[in-house]
C-alpha cells in the first residue's frame, strides 16, 4: 500500500514537471507509463490508464507529433514506446526558435492591427485595474516607455509581484534602452535583482526625505501616461491616465523633486544602494 502511494506521488511529481513543456495532464500519464512499462499495445494503455481507445489513439498522435512515442510491430501487432527523455530538449529548442520568430515579427503585426484601429482621437483616456494581474499589467505596460520612465516607489516590483516577473521586466527595460529614475522615501535597500546591466547602465535612485513628501502611492511617468497603483491594502487598485498634457506636468513635478532629492549610490551590481 505504501509502495503505491509512493508510485502515485512521484508520478504526480512528474507529471507536474514535465507538463510545462508543452504536454497535457493525460499525454504526460500516457509517456510516462510507456517510459516505466517499455513497449505495449493500445489496448493495455486504454485498460491500465482507463482512458477510451479512442482517446489513447488521438493520445499517441499527439505525442508521436512530439516525437515522443515510437511504434514497432511484432507478432502481437502493433505497439507503443517511448522515446527517450532527451528529446524533451528538442522541444525546449522548437519553442524557443518560436518565440524568437514570434518576437521579430511582432513589431510589424502591432504595426498592422494598430491600422485597423477606429481613426478618432483618443489622446485621452482612463484605465482602471484591479487585483495582481491588474499590477501585472500596469507594469508591462511600461516596458513601452520611450528612453525615461520616472517612478515614485514605494519598494521594488519583486517585493508585490513575482521575482520571475520582476526580472523579466528588466530584462525588457535593458532590451529596449529604457532608464529608469527612482524616487524613494527609503535611505538605503538591499539587492533586488540579478539583471546587472540595468543596475549599471540603466537605473537611478535618489532618497527623498518623507517629511518633504511622504510616498503612499506608487507613481509611473512616461510618454503620456501618469500611472499610479497602490498594493499596500487588501484592495490592490490601479489607475493609468493617457493625456499628454497632464504627463507633462506630472514629468516636469517629478524633475523638480528629482533635483532636490539626494543621489543614492549603488554598493552592488544585484542593486543594494544608499544615500551618497
Amino acid at each position: 500500500m505504501l509502495y503505491c502511494k509512493l508510485m502515485s506521488d512521484q508520478t504526480d511529481r512528474l507529471t507536474n514537471l514535465v507538463m510545462p513543456y508543452g504536454l497535457s495532464d493525460e499525454e504526460v500519464k500516457v509517456y510516462l507509463y510507456l517510459l516505466t512499462h517499455g513497449y505495449v499495445t493500445a489496448l493495455e494503455l486504454s485498460r491500465q490508464l482507463h482512458l477510451g481507445r479512442t482517446k489513447v489513439y488521438r493520445l499517441l498522435d499527439l505525442l508521436k507529433n512530439k516525437e515522443l512515442v515510437e511504434i514497432k510491430l511484432d507478432e502481437r501487432g502493433m505497439k507503443f514506446g517511448a522515446t527517450h527523455p532527451r528529446k524533451l530538449e528538442q522541444l525546449v529548442g522548437q519553442k524557443q526558435a518560436q518565440v524568437t520568430a514570434l518576437s521579430q515579427a511582432l513589431p510589424s503585426l502591432v504595426s498592422e492591427l494598430t491600422a485597423l484601429l477606429p481613426h478618432k482621437d483618443q489622446s485621452s483616456k482612463v484605465l482602471y485595474y484591479e487585483g495582481l494581474s491588474g499590477l501585472e499589467q500596469v507594469s508591462f505596460n511600461t516596458t513601452r516607455a520611450e528612453k525615461l520612465l520616472r517612478v515614485f516607489e514605494m519598494s521594488h516590483m519583486s517585493e508585490f509581484l513575482s521575482n520571475q516577473f520582476a526580472e523579466d521586466i528588466r530584462h525588457r527595460f535593458v532590451a529596449n534602452q529604457i532608464l529608469t529614475r527612482d524616487i524613494t522615501n527609503q535611505k538605503e535597500f538591499g539587492e533586488y535583482t540579478q539583471v546587472y546591466e540595468m543596475v549599471e547602465k540603466y537605473s537611478e535612485y535618489r532618497h527623498l526625505d518623507p517629511k518633504k513628501l511622504k510616498i503612499g502611492f506608487e507613481v509611473l511617468i512616461y510618454n503620456d501616461v501618469y500611472a499610479t497603483y497602490t498594493y499596500d491594502s487588501e484592495e490592490i487598485f490601479c489607475v493609468e491616465i493617457y493625456n499628454s498634457q497632464l504627463a507633462e506636468m506630472q514629468k516636469q513635478l517629478f524633475d523638480y523633486v528629482w533635483e532636490q532629492s539626494q543621489v543614492m549610490k549603488y554598493t552592488s551590481r544585484g542593486g543594494a544602494a544608499k544615500i551618497d
